[in-house]
C-alpha cells in the first residue's frame, strides 16, 4: 500500500492506494495563494504545513482501524515556486509561487542569452522558471538569500518535511533554467549567469528513487514506529504523462487543472529552434518530455465563475457556466475573449500580456460571455498541441485529457471541435497520482511499476 502526496498549487491531495493502484482513502485540503498589486504571488508554507500533517493525521488513522501496513510514500508536485529555507528548517518567507512576475525586469536583462539558456536547459526564459525568482531573491532580497541554506521548491519541501533530507530529483532540477539536459547535472554556465550559489541547490537523485525515510515526527503523525521509504516521483505534469501513458506512447497528453499542459513523451532530447516548447526530464529514467503551456485554464474558468456566479458555491458555478455556455451559438455571435489574465505561454510565451473580451455589443448576453471564455481557453490548448505535435509530428493519435477539468463535457466538446480530431479522457482523472504510484512502485521494486498500471 502506498501513500500518494500529489502537491498542487491550491490544494494537495493524499491518496492511499492499493497494487492495483486502486484510491482506496483520499484527502483534500485546499490553500490559497495571494496575489499581490506588483506582481508577486506568494503563499505561506504554514497552509503547506498544515494541509501534510492533516492528510497524514487522517491517513495515518485509517491505516491503524483498517490494519494496513504502509510501504511506502510517493510525492509528486507542482514545479518552479521558490521556497528560501533558514539553518533551522523552515521557510525564511512566503514561497513565491510560479505565478510570480516580479522577476520580468531580470528577464529582459537576458533577453539576448534566451537561445544560449535554451540550448542547454531546454526552457524557453520566462518569469515562470526558478532561476529567475532565485536571481530576484538575491537582487531584491538580499537578507533572505544571504541567510538562506537551501532554494527549494514544493517538491523538495516536502521530502524535507518528511525525511529531513534536502534533495531534488531530475525532473524537478530540469524545471529551473539551472540544469544541463545533456550532461545530467547542474550548470555551472547557467549558475553563473543567474548568479546563483551551487551550494544553494539540492543534491540531484534519479527521478523515480527512494531518497530518504520519515522522520520519528513523521511517524507520530502516520500513528507508527517504522521509518517508512519516501520517494521523489518526479514533476506534477511528468508524475501525468507517466500515469495516462502505456508503452507504446503515441499520443499527446493535456492535463488541464490550475493551468494546461500539453505534453509528449520521448527517448531523447528535442529542442524547438522556435523555443515554443520545453524540453525536460521526464517522469521515468531515460526519457524526456516535451511541454507546451497555457498558463490560465482552471484559474480562468475561476474568474469567470468568481465574475458573472459569485452567489453560488464554486462546483454549482461552474455548472451553470458550462450550461449557459452551451446555450449560446458557437463563436459567441462575435465576442472573442483573449485568454491572457495569466499571461500567455505556448507558443508567444509573454506573461505580461493582459486578457480581455472585445467586439462586445449590448445584444450580448451572459451565455455569450461564457461561451467566448470557454473558446479562449479551448483556442490555446489547442494551439499548445499544434505547437508540440510539429516537434514530434508521430504523435498523431488522439489527444488523452486528464486533470480536473477533464471532467467538464461541454469543455472537452469544445476541445474535440476545435482541434478536428479524437480526444479521449483518462480513465482515472488523478492522472498524476496515477503516475506517482507508478514511479513509487518501481521505486521499491513491488509489483505494479511503469506498466504493469497501463
Amino acid at each position: 500500500m502506498l501513500l500518494i502526496l500529489d502537491i498542487g498549487t491550491s490544494s494537495m491531495r493524499g491518496m492511499l492506494m492499493d497494487c492495483r493502484g486502486q484510491i482506496i482513502k483520499k484527502r483534500q485540503s485546499k490553500y490559497r495563494p495571494e496575489h499581490m498589486p506588483d506582481g508577486g504571488v506568494l503563499m505561506e508554507t504554514g497552509q503547506l504545513n498544515k494541509a501534510l500533517e492533516t492528510c497524514l493525521e487522517e491517513i495515518g488513522s485509517y491505516c491503524t482501524a483498517e490494519g494496513i501496513y504502509l510501504d511506502g510514500i510517493s510525492v509528486t508536485a507542482q514545479r518552479s515556486s521558490v521556497i528560501p529555507m533558514g539553518k533551522d528548517g523552515h521557510a525564511l518567507c512566503p514561497a513565491l509561487m510560479w505565478q510570480d512576475k516580479r522577476c520580468v525586469g531580470l528577464i529582459e536583462d537576458l533577453t539576448d542569452r534566451t537561445k544560449a539558456i535554451y540550448e542547454i536547459c531546454g526552457m524557453r526564459l520566462s518569469p515562470v522558471f526558478s532561476a529567475p525568482k532565485m536571481r530576484y531573491v538575491k537582487t531584491h532580497m538580499p537578507e533572505i538569500y544571504e541567510q538562506s541554506v537551501k532554494l527549494i521548491g514544493f517538491q523538495e519541501y516536502v521530502l524535507h518535511y518528511l525525511t529531513g533530507e534536502y534533495v531534488t530529483d531530475t525532473s524537478i532540477a530540469s524545471r529551473t533554467c539551472l540544469y544541463d539536459l545533456r550532461m545530467n547535472k547542474w550548470s555551472e554556465d547557467l549558475l553563473a549567469l543567474f548568479e546563483v550559489d551551487k551550494e544553494k541547490l539540492c543534491p540531484i537523485a534519479p527521478v523515480g528513487s527512494v531518497v530518504g525515510s520519515t522522520r520519528s515526527r513523521i511517524g507520530g503523525l502516520l500513528k507508527t514506529d517504522r521509518s517508512i521509504p519516501v520517494v521523489s516521483a518526479g514533476g506534477d505534469q511528468q508524475c501525468a504523462a507517466l500515469g495516462m501513458q502505456d508503452q507504446k506512447e503515441d499520443s499527446l497528453i493535456c492535463n488541464m487543472g490550475t493551468g494546461a499542459y500539453v505534453i509528449a513523451q520521448t527517448d531523447r532530447p528535442v529542442l524547438d529552434p522556435n523555443m515554443r516548447v520545453n524540453c525536460n526530464v521526464g517522469g521515468r529514467p531515460g526519457t524526456w518530455i516535451l511541454e507546451g503551456m497555457v498558463p490560465g485554464a482552471g484559474t480562468t474558468l475561476d474568474w469567470l465563475c468568481n465574475i458573472f456566479y459569485s452567489h453560488l458555491e464554486k462546483e454549482e458555478a461552474l455548472k451553470i457556466l458550462l450550461k449557459e455556455a452551451e446555450k449560446a451559438p458557437a463563436g459567441a455571435r462575435g465576442m472573442c475573449f483573449v485568454n491572457a489574465l495569466a499571461g500567455t505561454g505556448t507558443p508567444e510565451w509573454n506573461l505580461l500580456q493582459n486578457g480581455s473580451f472585445t467586439n462586445l455589443l449590448l445584444r450580448h448576453t451572459r451565455e455569450d460571455f461564457a461561451r467566448a471564455g470557454l473558446e479562449g481557453i479551448v483556442r490555446d490548448v489547442a494551439g499548445c498541441v499544434k505547437s508540440v505535435e510539429t516537434m514530434l509530428p508521430e504523435k498523431g493519435g488522439p489527444v488523452k485529457v486528464s486533470g480536473g477539468l477533464s471532467r467538464a463535457e461541454f469543455l472537452m466538446e469544445l476541445l474535440e471541435d476545435t482541434l478536428g480530431r479524437s480526444v479521449c479522457r483518462a480513465d482515472e482523472s488523478e492522472a498524476t497520482a496515477l503516475g506517482a504510484f507508478k514511479s513509487g512502485m518501481q521505486a521499491l521494486n513491488m509489483h505494479g511499476g511503469y506498466y504493469e498500471q497501463s
